[in-house]
């Protein structure tokens, strides 16, 4: 891996190091405010239109959620560890029916082997380019519910334990591994009973995770490292630059700007683009793999 420190200054990798705690507190909420938009909306106005609308915004913020994990994975959300992987885990991981720590372990190989046999995620990119068919069809099963479906039931099933082990033994470590996701799901659907619409949980809860999620996750992945010249940690990953409002959808928090994370990791997802900018100063810059718009992207990954 590249040392940051060769590419930018020590003044630049301290602008970059700058955390605001604060930041990701605001977005946090923000994120949790425009779930709770997407309910009211349908609830007030309930008809396939506003469905569509508030399955789009609960969705897109399902995704937002992960990403900020993502963020706390990298010790990014708070300066103080507890607090760090407190809000990592209870407001963004166990609402989505995943976990900060496993997930740090596995993401921390992705950055150390990335694009090499040694990648975790070296199989999320293998198969591309693919045709046009084949795309449609990993689409379908996105928007289906079928690939959210298979993701859930993996993770239950894995939840479950060795096969081998006394049902005692599976039940303890089925608990062990959900049970801060039964507590979370228990609260969303508490709190939409106390607001008379229960009914909500599976309808706009369940559906945008198995669906939009699905979708936006995939897209994401396809367009951070997919078919990429994959000659060293200049262009084995990939940055894409879009509208604000495309980046609402696939790329919220700034995770569109891929290359820069993995160059400088300590980089919290708000200085990312001045990471960019920096960049773009650098006689190296030609070099790197950044990518003018996702549909640029998409015609490299589907012949």
């Amino acid at each position: 891996m590249l040392n940051p420190n060769s590419l930018l200054s020590e003044h630049e990798i301290s602008e970059l190091k700058k955390t605001k705690d604060w930041r990701n507190y605001l977005a946090i909420f923000n994120i949790w405010s425009q779930v709770a938009l997407g309910f009211l909306i349908f609830a007030i106005w309930p008809n396939i239109i506003t469905f569509l609308v508030s399955s789009l915004i609960i969705g897109t913020r399902q995704f937002a959620l992960v990403i900020m994990m993502h963020d706390g994975a990298h010790n990014l959300i708070s300066k103080n560890k507890k607090i760090n992987d407190f809000i990592s885990q209870w407001l963004c991981a166990y609402p989505m029916m995943t976990e900060t720590h496993s997930y740090r372990s596995y993401h921390l190989r992705h950055h150390k082997h990335t694009e090499t046999e040694s990648d975790p995620d070296k199989t999320l990119t293998d198969p591309f380019p693919v045709t046009k068919f084949s795309f449609s069809r990993k689409i379908f099963r996105d928007l289906s519910g079928i690939a959210g479906m298979r993701r859930y039931a993996g993770y239950l099933y894995s939840a479950w334990g060795p096969e081998e082990d006394k049902f005692i033994n599976h039940l303890q470590h089925f608990v062990g591994k959900l049970y801060g996701f039964f507590i979370c799901q228990a609260i969303i659907l508490i709190l939409l009973t106390l607001f008379g619409s229960p009914w909500l949980y599976l309808l706009l809860w369940w559906i945008p995770k198995l669906t939009v999620f699905s979708f936006f996750y995939r897209l994401r992945n396809i367009a951070e490292h997919a078919c990429t010249s994959g000659k060293d940690d200049f262009n084995h990953t990939r940055t894409t630059l879009s509208p604000g409002i495309i980046r609402y959808f696939i790329a919220p928090l700034n995770v569109n700007y891929h290359l820069e994370h993995h160059l400088f990791m300590f980089c919290p997802w708000y200085n990312l683009p001045k990471a960019h900018q920096m960049l773009r100063e650098k006689d190296f810059f030609d070099e790197l793999e950044i990518e003018e718009g996702y549909l640029n992207v998409f015609k490299k990954v589907i012949v």
